[in-house]
C-alpha cells in the first residue's frame, strides 16, 4: 500500500493522517431531540465542543447526511432544538444558518458543491459577496486579492483564478469549496464526505486543513464512510443507526468492530 501511494503521490507518505494537536474547549454546539419531517432522523441529541473534530459514522442510509442537512436547515425539522454558545438558533434555511455561523460542505461535490460554469474566484467568493460590495458594485480587486490568498494558503493547483472550476482535479475543487466556506468565517463546519473521490496526497492536505480549522476554535463535524479515515482524524465519533444516534465514543478508545456494532444497533 505504501509503495502504491509513493508512486501516485511522488513522495513518501508514511503517516496517512496528520497529528491531531487541536485543543478542545467547552461545549459550543448542543443538539437536542432533532427529528426530520420527511427523513428517518429521530430524536438525535449530542454536544460538540470548541476546537473538536466530531466524526459521524454509520452505514449508508443511517441518517448521517440527513443529520448535517437538518442542522444546516436544508430539510424540514419535525422537532428539536439547536443551541450555539448557549443561545438557541433556528436555522430554518441555509441562508439563516450561514448568518448564524454554520457552513456545510455537501457530499456530492459536482452536483451540489461547485458552480461548474463559474471560475475559481467566483466559486470562492459567492457565499460572502456582501464583504466585497461597494455601493451597488462588487470590488473586483478585493475579490482577486482574497482568492489569491486562499489559492496560496490552501495550495490550490491552477493556472489562474480565471480558470473554470470544472477543469480542476477533484482535490483542488474541494479546496476551493473549503475556501468559500472559510471566507464566511463559520463557527461550526459540517463536512459531508470531504475526501470522497480525491487522491491520497490531496486527502492529507484536506486532513491538515480540518485540523487547522479545529485549532482555530471551530467545531468541525465530519461524516465519512471510510472507517480508517474517521478513526484517523477525529477526537470523538457519533454513530448513526437507522436515523438514530446509537452512541458516541472516544476515538482513542474505539476500533472498527465497535463502530460496526453500533451501526447495526437499530437495524
Amino acid at each position: 500500500m505504501d509503495e502504491i501511494i509513493k508512486l501516485m503521490v511522488g513522495r513518501e507518505l508514511t503517516n496517512r493522517y496528520p497529528e491531531k494537536d487541536n485543543e478542545i474547549g467547552d461545549v459550543l454546539l448542543k443538539v437536542e431531540n432533532l427529528s426530520g419531517e420527511y427523513t428517518n432522523l429521530s430524536n438525535v441529541s449530542f454536544e460538540a465542543k470548541k476546537g473538536e473534530i466530531l466524526g459521524v459514522a454509520g452505514l449508508d442510509g443511517s441518517g448521517r447526511t440527513e443529520l448535517l442537512e437538518q442542522i444546516f436547515g436544508i430539510t424540514t425539522k419535525k422537532g428539536g432544538k439547536i443551541t450555539l454558545n448557549g443561545k438557541e438558533v433556528k436555522n430554518r434555511n441555509p441562508h439563516e444558518s450561514i448568518k448564524n455561523g454554520f457552513a456545510l460542505l455537501t457530499e456530492e461535490r459536482r452536483a451540489t458543491g461547485i458552480f461548474g460554469i463559474l471560475n475559481i474566484r467566483e466559486n470562492t467568493t459567492i457565499s460572502s459577496l456582501k464583504k466585497y460590495q461597494t455601493g451597488p458594485f462588487l470590488n473586483k480587486k478585493k475579490m482577486k486579492d482574497t482568492t489569491d490568498e486562499y489559492i496560496k494558503s490552501l495550495r490550490v493547483k491552477t493556472p489562474t483564478q480565471e480558470t473554470k472550476i470544472s477543469s480542476l482535479s477533484g482535490g483542488n475543487q474541494q479546496k476551493v469549496i473549503l475556501a468559500r466556506w472559510l471566507l464566511t468565517d463559520p463557527t461550526v463546519l459540517l463536512l459531508d464526505e470531504p475526501t470522497r473521490g480525491i487522491d491520497v496526497g490531496a486527502k492529507y492536505e484536506i486532513y491538515e486543513l480540518i485540523i487547522n480549522m479545529a485549532k482555530q476554535g471551530k467545531t468541525v463535524i465530519v461524516v465519512s464512510s471510510e472507517m480508517p479515515e474517521i478513526l484517523g482524524i477525529t477526537n470523538r465519533i457519533g454513530v448513526m443507526s437507522n436515523g438514530r444516534l446509537s452512541g458516541i465514543v472516544n476515538t482513542k478508545e474505539t476500533n472498527q468492530e465497535e463502530l460496526l456494532r453500533l451501526s447495526a444497533k437499530y437495524l
